[in-house]
């Protein structure tokens, strides 16, 4: 399976917006893709609209374990394109490939310019295999800023989906994120980034395939909308 996923920014800068996806932890051997995603959160509130673009490309190293470098940079009116950081990734599958449950974990290093902190994560992965066509997954994330300006604490994640297969390869489902803070300041419900929404794969050709998907917001900090758009190829 083709793992399509990106990191969403941890702490302040993933209340604003998501463009996070829910990945699995399966990896193929000699697997090799690229993709650009695209996420808009639209003006509410009499903000800026949050536009966000990311490329990452991606290597398998062996059966169980691959590479990722990922790239991200935001752009708002007025302000023009602003990197926002590089992230290095490694995926690691620990259960055999016929097991219907599939556990792996996910390791990132992030770096950040202008006086910003990085961050270091480990990452949770599971995939259930409910039916020939049902499946779902579920991640536990968490991350520590490092170097300048570090905050105290862990940044907490968890993210879900429920996904069905459909004829020609496509996939279609519901994902959720769950963005719980800082541990030094999680706070309630509403000031957490909590959201909900559809989502659809399609492959267009052998190689290239297109998602897309929609976020809505459930709390006070959560955007509103989240639009999403991902391009993928595959070598």
């Amino acid at each position: 399976m083709v793992l399509l996923t990106v990191y969403a920014a941890l702490g302040s800068a993933a209340m604003a917006q998501t463009t996070g996806g829910v990945f699995g932890p399966v990896v193929n051997e000699g697997h090799k893709s690229a993709q650009y995603r695209f996420g808009l959160a639209p003006d509410a509130n009499g903000s800026d609209d949050a536009i966000a673009h990311r490329l990452h490309y991606q290597q398998s190293i062996d059966g169980s374990k691959m590479w990722r470098i990922v790239a991200q940079a935001n752009d708002r009116p007025g302000s023009g394109l602003d990197f926002d950081y590089l992230q290095g990734q490694l995926f690691w599958q620990v259960t055999p490939d016929e097991r219907r449950w599939q556990s792996g974990f996910r390791f990132d290093a992030r770096w950040r310019d202008d006086d910003r902190p990085g961050q270091i994560g480990a990452n949770w992965a599971n995939q259930v295999k409910l039916s020939d066509r049902w499946s779902t997954r579920f991640l536990v994330m968490s991350a520590i800023d490092i170097g300048d300006n570090a905050s105290d604490g862990i940044y907490l994640q968890t993210r879900a989906n429920l996904a069905r297969k459909l004829k020609g390869g496509a996939q279609a489902g519901v994902e959720m994120f769950n963005n719980y803070g800082n541990t030094e300041d999680l706070g309630g419900f509403d000031d957490q980034s909590h959201q909900i929404g559809p989502f659809a794969s399609l492959p267009v050709t052998e190689n290239w395939s297109v998602v897309g998907s929609v976020l809505v917001g459930m709390s006070n900090a959560a955007s509103d909308t989240d639009l999403r758009l991902w391009v993928g190829r595959e070598f």
